[in-house]
């Protein structure tokens, strides 16, 4: 903003820039905890006015103490090293003869780690730490190319592009939630109204899910829910175990809570059966204290874990981009306690019966596959 000073913009350029703002709001990268909260109110209404007023064109001026108040704020703010780090990582994508780059890369992440430069407090730790573990599995087993898988670059891109990564003194977002003109208080998510081209003019990060799950679900966005029910029997765990090992081989870390099974020869034969063992697969017989710490999280079953809504509701709230799949019993008559509650609030919902798994949800029309 403070770069537009005395410089000619078009109408469309401050569209640009009043969308940018709105998604940043939308997403809630900029919250009204922020210490510079009155400065970005101030800059969001200064903008809307100009836009109103102005035609085609128009020199942009501002008034010198703001301006002057907002470069001190823009000249404070230094790069955060978790950024630097994933933006060196993917310059390496798909370039040969790069072994000694990746390797001082390693020594940087793991230098930032072991001095504190880089906390498990981070936003980005996770990114990172998968990047790492990517980058280590190139040098142990001697390929030729680093190659980044499409979703997990398309994942990092969009931090470095949508996520202006910067170090301040607040753990929390560090921005204000300066609300769109006339938002009321209550909108603590969104503004309560904004133009339909900002709403087409955003981008949603999705996981990038491919083949027969995609046919099933849809491409589901990060941190999304599901619920998978049917009769006992009927094919639930072998359902969700090959996919929770499609998403460990594709997509991330994931976690299957086999609470039903526990650490049995019943899960054993189904992970051999299904070939479904993967390094970023792992296995457990309870729900864990910090369950964040992976992509996608399969509870098997609500019943066992004894989970309410509540509970589940907590979880997805303390871990955003967390993927949670929970999955039901059904009673002969095809009904689970509180299956109308519990099925309103998922955004998908997969149902498996004499052999074939029916998706539906909110990220596509929904399809069949055989289990």
């Amino acid at each position: 903003y403070a770069l537009m000073d005395g410089k000619v913009k078009t109408q469309a350029q401050v569209l640009t820039l009043i969308h940018s703002l709105q998604k940043a709001i939308l997403e809630r990268r900029i919250k009204k905890t922020s210490p510079y909260a009155a400065e970005i109110k101030l800059m969001q209404e200064q903008l809307i006015k100009l836009y109103e007023k102005m035609g085609d064109a128009a020199e942009i001026r501002i008034a010198p103490a703001s301006l002057k108040r907002y470069q001190e704020i823009a000249n404070a703010q230094t790069p955060m090293l978790s950024i630097a780090l994933l933006k060196s990582y993917v310059s390496l994508n798909g370039k040969r003869g790069v072994d000694d780059k990746i390797e001082k890369l390693l020594a940087r992440m793991k230098k930032a780690a072991d001095s504190g430069k880089v906390t498990r407090d981070d936003k980005y730790v996770r990114t990172i730490s998968a990047a790492y573990k990517s980058m280590a599995e190139h040098i142990n087993n001697k390929s030729e190319v680093l190659t980044i898988h499409p979703a997990e670059l398309n994942g990092i891109k969009a931090l470095i592009r949508g996520k202006a990564g910067v170090r301040r003194t607040q753990k929390k977002s560090p921005y204000s939630n300066a609300a769109a003109s006339g938002a009321h208080e209550n909108a603590r998510r969104h503004p309560e109204v904004i133009p339909s081209a900002t709403l087409m003019g955003m981008q949603f990060e999705t996981i990038g899910l491919q083949g027969k799950y995609r046919q099933l679900i849809g491409d589901p966005s990060v941190g999304f829910t599901a619920m998978v029910y049917g009769l006992p029997k009927s094919g639930k765990s072998t359902l969700c175990l090959d996919m929770a090992h499609y998403l460990a081989v594709h997509h991330g870390k994931v976690l299957y809570c086999a609470i039903e099974e526990g650490f049995g020869y019943t899960l054993q034969e189904k992970v051999g059966r299904l070939k479904a063992s993967h390094p970023r697969l792992y296995v457990t017989d309870r729900v864990p204290e910090n369950p964040g710490q992976f992509d996608f999280v399969f509870i098997d079953s609500v019943t066992k874990a004894r989970l309410e809504i509540e509970d589940m509701d907590a979880l997805r709230k303390a871990h955003p981009r967390t993927s949670f799949i929970f999955i039901y019993h059904t009673t002969k008559e095809g009904r689970f306690k509180g299956s109308n509650t519990h099925a309103h609030e998922v955004d998908v919902i997969i149902q498996v019966e004499n052999g074939r798994a029916k998706g539906n949800g909110r990220f596509g029309v929904g399809g069949e596959v055989e289990v």
